[in-house]
């Protein structure tokens, strides 16, 4: 949530390892980024690799403490 909020570099697996991703602040949950050339590789192996799309999946958190929670209504009463 607040990566997605404040934006922030995520790491993202991929087929052949893990690259970074820059989230952009204000990020909206289910947006999706190309990643180009880290998608499946051509037929036989030949070719250029396909692109890979990572889509954001905003996770809300649970078990907040009393001031977490605070902290969610004073962003509320600001109009967030």
């Amino acid at each position: 949530l607040v990566d997605a909020v404040l934006g922030a570099e995520v790491r993202v697996p991929t087929l052949s390892g893990v690259v970074a991703l820059t989230i952009h602040p204000e990020t909206q949950n289910g947006q999706s980024f190309r990643l180009k050339g880290q998608g499946m590789p051509g037929k036989n192996n030949s070719g250029p690799r396909g692109d890979l799309y990572a889509t954001v999946k905003v996770i809300i958190p649970l078990g907040l403490s009393d001031r977490g929670r605070d902290l969610f209504r004073e962003l509320k009463a600001m109009g967030s």
